[in-house]
């Protein structure tokens, strides 16, 4: 039974998260004649409705479980090479905006460095490139054992 456990729960993570990938996009058409074709999105539904429920967890209860979240953490948008600290890059440092820029340019991802100093990756590489050192609240599913985030929306604060 144990295994049959944590194998339904990995499943209901994994539907959690394939339904979120599709928010925003439009479900799939076809003009043919043939059966209409299931999105992820649409599928997910059918499974949330066959899969036993479960409370969501809180934010407090899922940061110290390790599950999977949705909810908004607020921090800094910086690079993955820096993380918080850009005093390592000298000169270009003292301006973390443009440190960032130039980390990215060279490979380094846009992240999110929380209030606790935390950094957490982020699904969405293009809105960070706006807000590029900024304060910012994103919102989104979390997952605080890999500390990554897929991204619903980002604000400037």
């Amino acid at each position: 039974m144990q295994i049959k456990t944590s194998l339904i729960g990995g499943l209901i993570v994994t539907l959690t998260l394939a339904g979120c990938s599709t928010a925003g996009t439009k479900p799939e058409t076809s003009n043919s004649e043939s059966a209409p074709v299931e999105s992820s999105a649409q599928t997910s539904e059918v499974a949330k409705e066959t899969a036993p429920t479960q409370p969501t967890p809180t934010t407090e209860a899922a940061t110290s479980s390790g599950e999977v979240y949705e909810g908004t953490i607020t921090g800094v948008i910086s690079d993955s090479m820096c993380g918080k600290d850009h005093s390592k890059m000298g000169g270009l440092g003292k301006d973390p905006a443009k440190c960032i820029e130039k980390c990215v340019a060279s490979g380094a991802k846009y992240v999110l460095i929380d209030e606790k100093g935390d950094s957490y990756s982020l699904s969405n590489q293009e809105k960070p490139k706006e807000l590029t050192g900024k304060h910012v609240a994103i919102t989104g599913h979390i997952d605080p054992s890999e500390k990554a985030i897929h991204v619903h929306k980002i604000v400037s604060q």
